[in-house]
């Protein structure tokens, strides 16, 4: 794990093994870098449910759980946000262009119950989606914009 917080963008960098029960390590070590930035622990919560899905995303579903493959994941602290990006290695690639499934027609029976992941993530943190990545895989970025009182 790299840290750095020297420049005015504090962030830090891990990469984990592509092994489901990783994502918790790298959950905890955001989770205590989101606390140095002085992120509440209501949203820190929801920051370590969300990560935990990318990641365990991008084990199953881009890195097709191939053993000996990584998960890297860098977090960048700004004024207002912390911006964590979760990067796989593309065994597969995410196409963009799935429809998305409301949650009631998967609870009637009528969707596949999977894939509730990406809806899940995007109610727990105030942006998530799939962004570029020249460098092959997948990378989803996460963004918890900070509540100041």
């Amino acid at each position: 794990m790299t840290l750095q917080m020297a420049t005015s963008n504090p962030f830090i960098e891990l990469s984990v093994p592509s092994e489901l029960g990783y994502e918790k390590i790298a959950r905890d070590a955001v989770a205590a870098f989101a606390r140095r930035l002085g992120c509440d622990r209501e949203r820190v919560e929801d920051l370590k449910t969300a990560l935990s899905e990318a990641c365990i995303n991008a084990i199953e579903h881009g890195n097709a759980s191939v053993s000996g493959l990584r998960v890297d994941i860098q977090c960048t602290g700004m004024v207002d946000r912390l911006m964590v990006e979760v990067r796989d290695y593309g065994v597969r690639r995410y196409p963009g262009d799935m429809p998305v499934v409301g949650i009631d027609l998967k609870l009637q029976g009528l969707a596949p119950r999977r894939g509730m992941g990406l809806m899940m993530i995007s109610q727990l943190v105030d942006e998530a989606g799939f962004t570029e990545n020249t460098e092959g895989g997948n990378r989803f970025r996460l963004v918890l914009y900070f509540r100041r009182s």
